[in-house]
């Protein structure tokens, strides 16, 4: 299949246009004429995942997080980010980013968190919204489908002791930090995937519990004296099963062999 192809129905399913404007998306390294047989999934790329996609033979890395985010003055062997982009460049290797727009997709990675955790009641997508875009590889008009958050309110409350439990099962985590009481009982719940802290607040009257992650000090401790409860799932916790979400996407319509890699956290506990 070829990588225009690929990015052609990528982006039905992610469309560009619901990214944040800060947000670096699409084939980032890459003749898009490149056949692919080749497919290895990654929420960064790192070194591991350069080196894994060099041994194993990969045509195209599809990240999460963009490999190239702000501007770049220099590509030199000096620096880890150039050696990788080097390396990436000299094994032919392509590289396309689904970052904030795998986010907020219907369907997308704040759905498939959410739909992970297997809590009964109703989903409601917040500040959903649908509008007609041109997909100019598939040369058609598509409706895209997104929204911000995603709530779901229980048929039943919880205890918030109950619901940490239930992340941490369902995510293949350790641990959580929470903010708030956890013998609280909570029946509407929050969620957007990586760092969310600045959507809380669009949301706040909505719900009993913000789950997200990079939580910073100062957020936390304005939401523990307002009485709110926050749940920071961590980001690379909340985000790592992009993996598993590409792979069942790209199952839909491409027959070439998929590799997942999945990094260790990067910060461990003393």
């Amino acid at each position: 299949m070829k990588l225009w192809e690929i990015m052609g129905e990528l982006q039905t399913i992610f469309s560009p246009k619901i990214a944040e404007n800060w947000d670096n998306v699409g084939l980032l390294i890459g003749d898009n004429m490149k056949e692919v047989n080749k497919v290895l999934f990654c929420l960064d790329v790192t070194q591991k995942v350069v080196q894994k996609a060099i041994d194993k033979n990969v045509d195209l890395i599809i990240s999460h997080h963009p490999l190239i985010f702000s501007g770049l003055k220099q590509i030199t062997n000096e620096t880890v980010h150039g050696r990788k982009i080097l390396k990436l460049i000299e094994n032919k290797i392509a590289v396309y980013s689904i970052h904030t727009n795998s986010d907020f997709a219907i369907n997308g990675l704040n759905d498939f968190i959410m739909d992970k955790l297997n809590l009964d009641g109703e989903k409601i997508i917040f500040n959903e919204r649908e509008f007609d875009d041109y997909n100019p590889i598939k040369n058609k008009m598509e409706c895209v489908h997104s929204g911000f958050a995603r709530i779901k309110i229980l048929n039943e409350e919880m205890k918030l002791e109950d619901l940490l439990e239930r992340i941490k099962e369902s995510l293949g985590i350790s641990y959580v930090r929470y903010v708030g009481n956890k013998d609280a009982y909570v029946r509407k719940i929050g969620l957007i995937t990586g760092g969310g802290s600045s959507f809380m607040y669009d949301i706040a009257d909505k719900i009993d519990v913000f789950l997200t992650g990079d939580l910073r000090y100062h957020e936390a401790l304005d939401a523990l004296e307002d009485g709110r409860i926050l749940v920071d799932v961590g980001h690379f916790e909340s985000e790592y099963l992009f993996v598993d979400m590409m792979e069942q996407e790209m199952s839909k319509f491409f027959d070439g062999e998929m590799i997942r890699h999945f990094e260790d956290e990067v910060f461990k506990l003393g």
